[in-house]
């Protein structure tokens, strides 16, 4: 876990450094989307900013949150916490193929079957994606549309996708 932490931490630092590159394009860097299923689980709300841009390949980094359930099994608010972080890069104009891959960290309630208290457990997964989106390069809207297979606890593989709607600005 401390591994997954470093390498994400290093993704951002590096990454930050070709934000002022993008913004030089006159590309609309930044994505708002809701995402249902997908790597967020059920559903998802995510910010996304582009890091790279030339040609037709685009990249860029996601971050989302989501939950599961809203109360605990003792009906007190104690909610299920998913964060999807992936990098995806894109190749066309309007009309682009998605490839990506990254992290999905789950904090979820289970039941403590030696204390009978809510316990909870933290988890990482990874994710990948294929997908087709829809998205102009001067900012409206967009829509997505992925394959997005999920390694649950990294040891178990489950076929999942996911659509999303949103806004380029």
């Amino acid at each position: 876990m401390k591994y997954r932490l470093l390498i994400v931490a290093l993704t951002i630092l590096i990454c930050s450094a070709t934000f002022s590159q993008v913004e030089s394009l006159n590309i609309a860097p930044n994505v708002i989307f809701i995402e249902a299923a997908g790597a967020g689980g059920y559903g998802s709300i995510n910010y996304e900013r582009v890091l790279y841009k030339k040609n037709f390949i685009m990249s860029t980094l996601r971050f989302g949150i989501s939950t599961y359930h809203i109360v605990d099994y003792t009906n007190n608010f104690n909610p299920d916490i998913i964060i999807p972080f992936t990098f995806n890069v894109l190749y066309g104009k309007s009309h682009k193929i998605e490839i990506g891959f990254g992290e999905v960290y789950s904090n979820i309630v289970h039941a403590d079957l030696i204390h009978f208290k809510p316990k909870r457990m933290s988890h990482f997964s990874t994710v990948f994606s294929l997908g087709y989106r829809y998205q102009k390069n001067k900012g409206g809207l967009i829509f997505r549309c992925a394959y997005t297979p999920i390694v649950e606890f990294n040891k178990y593989f489950r076929h999942w996708g996911g659509i999303s709607f949103g806004y380029s600005f």
